[in-house]
Parts: C-alpha cells; structure tokens; sequence
C-alpha cells in the first residue's frame, strides 16, 4: 500500500486516548476483526467526536501502516472523517480545568515576540467553554498577577457574565498573585453568585458525581488541617481537590504530598493544581508510592509561555469529563497568538 492510500475502518475505544504537547493522540482501539490496535489522530481533527471508552467509531479515510512501519496500525489522513455509531453517551458532569492566567503581568521581551497575550487567551477560555458545553470552569488560581488595569478587569467581569449567561459558573482557588482590583472582581463575582470560592467543603456537580473541594495557596503556610477536604459526598462520587500549589514528587521543593493525604479527613482521587506553569502529571503509580493511596496529580500549566526553559511549551486547558466514577482528561489547545 502506498503513502497515499487510505482505506475504511469501524473500531470500538479501548481506553483513554494519551495526548502529546501539540494535541495529537493515540487511542487504543479493537477492529472490526476483533484485533486490537492503535490509532494515530492528528490535532487537526480533535475538534471531531470525543472519544468515549467502549463507544465504536467508522472512519473514513485513515492510513494504514504496515506492522513492521513501528508505527501506529492506523492514523488519520488529510481529508479523514470520525463519526461515533449510534447516540454518543454524555458525561456525567465536565469541566474546563485553566490555571496562572495571571492577568495584567508585565510581559517580557520573549513573550512580545511570542505567545504573551493574557486576556486574548483568557477570552479563548471562555469561548471553549462555551463550545464545550461543560457544566463549570475550574481556575487553580493566580487569575489575575500582582497588577491589573481596571479595563482588563471589566473585561474580565463581562466575559465571567457570559459564563453564567450560558449557565457556567467559574470556580477557583486564590493563588500566591492578586491585586486589589482582582480581589474586588473576585469578591464582587462570588457575591453575585456568578463566581464560586472552593473550600474544605464540598460543591456538588452532576447530581453528585462529582465532589469538588479547594485550597488556596496560603493554606501550606497557614495549616493544611484547618483547610484540607472535610465534608461529607456520596459514596460514589468523585473526589476532586482543587489547590494552587506545586506538589512533591511531581514538583521539586514543592509540599510533600503525604502531607495533604494526612491532614484531609477525605480519601479523595485527584488533585488539579496550578503554580507550575508547565502542564504535567502523574500516573496512578507514580503517586501511591508515596502517599500508599490511589491518586492522580496533574498541572494545568499557564496559558501564556512564562515558565522558565519554556521553549517548545505550547499552552492548552484541559478538558475534565467524569463518568461512572473515573475522570478522563483532553488537552485542548489554546490559539497562537502573536504580539510581534
């Protein structure tokens, strides 16, 4: 077969797909045939069906590779098309997981020649959550930096108004930056309702499917066992820690995790967190070592490139979907911009 040749396949998802950096992923799925094998998407299709476990999909154009290629068995081509057979099954609750947004920072040089445009990625936000149709932004702190002008922050409001026009609201954790202008949105938006500040106790999503909690960045000073999860969820529920911190063994001279497993009087299952303004995160195993607990971390990263060594760091949100009791996790890149 050569390079140009395309061919049909229908297959069932196997797992979760595993995304690089520019939004290309593997999926694990069995053929037609019954035989498992991978499948090679490229970002340019992303935007087409979500991939849901057990759920089976007709492709129309894709590649297929030779077994001794070492490549994936299949992978999509220019023109092909992914379509989910039968009625796709929803999520039980979704969420748009941003994080260091850091409105009104100064911008380096590097980032006037690059990617340093904060409220135009912070509108991109907003506009794929709507697209997404998810039930709640999650922001890991550090929305806005040590400055910020009052236009960018009525900016700010009138897009957090949207939100909660489209029935959306924004939740969030205080990071380690503010000013007073953010502070006020901040206080204002909560007070309205258009905005919500996590706490040790629990916001229900999903008609309980989800149990979110939060910290803010002050509680690794102030005393993790006054601010860590304490409220009661249902049973089945997914446990989901929302804290503006960088953790060990994910981040060097970060708070050991232990200590948070040891304060919380909750056994929760995942930990969204920001500060790192790189997206990272750690497998099950990773993090059980440590703590003896089953666990996933993960990073949303900054959505502007200011992490230092940032070369190649290509900023993304992520797409958070629970069912049945496990979360799945989609990058969705943010848009390049340009200041140079």
């Amino acid at each position: 077969m050569g390079d140009t040749e395309t061919t049909d396949i229908t297959v069932r998802v196997l797992g979760p797909p595993k995304f690089d950096r520019h939004g290309n992923h593997e999926v694990p799925v069995k053929d037609r045939d019954g035989r498992p094998a991978d499948l090679r998407v490229w970002n340019k299709h992303w935007g087409q069906p979500e991939w849901r476990i057990g759920s089976t999909y007709e492709l129309e154009g894709v590649k297929q590779n030779p077994l001794k290629a070492k490549k994936a068995r299949y992978e999509t081509a220019t023109n092909s098309r992914i379509a989910r057979l039968g009625r796709p099954t929803a999520p039980d609750v979704s969420l748009l997981h941003v994080s260091d947004t850091h409105l009104g920072r100064p911008l380096t040089d590097k980032e006037r020649m690059g990617d340093g445009n904060q409220l135009g990625r912070y509108l991109d936000v907003v506009n794929l959550a709507v697209t997404h149709r998810v039930d709640a932004v999650l922001h890991t702190g550090d929305i806005f930096d040590d400055n910020v002008d009052e236009a960018t922050a009525a900016t700010v409001e009138e897009h957090v108004k949207l939100l909660a026009d489209a029935g959306i609201p924004l939740y969030y954790v205080r990071g380690n930056h503010g000013c007073d202008a953010g502070d006020r949105l901040l206080r204002e938006q909560t007070r309205e309702g258009q905005m919500a500040h996590l706490s040790s106790e629990p916001e229900l999503l999903g008609g309980g499917a989800l149990a979110l909690y939060g910290l803010d960045a002050s509680a690794s000073t102030e005393g993790l066992p006054q601010a860590a999860p304490t409220g009661d969820a249902p049973r089945d529920a997914y446990r989901l820690v929302a804290w503006h911190e960088a953790v060990e063994p994910l981040a060097r001279n970060g708070v050991p995790i232990q200590r948070l497993v040891d304060a919380s009087e909750v056994e929760f299952d995942g930990l969204a967190l920001g500060d790192l303004h790189k997206d990272k995160r750690a497998y099950i195993d990773d993090v059980r070592r440590e703590c003896g607990r089953r666990l996933r971390v993960f990073y949303a990263g900054a959505t502007t490139q200011i992490a230092r060594n940032a070369d190649g760091y290509e900023p993304a949100v992520w797409l958070l979907q629970v069912s049945d009791g496990r979360l799945e996790r989609r990058r969705l890149p943010l848009r390049p911009t340009s200041q140079g």
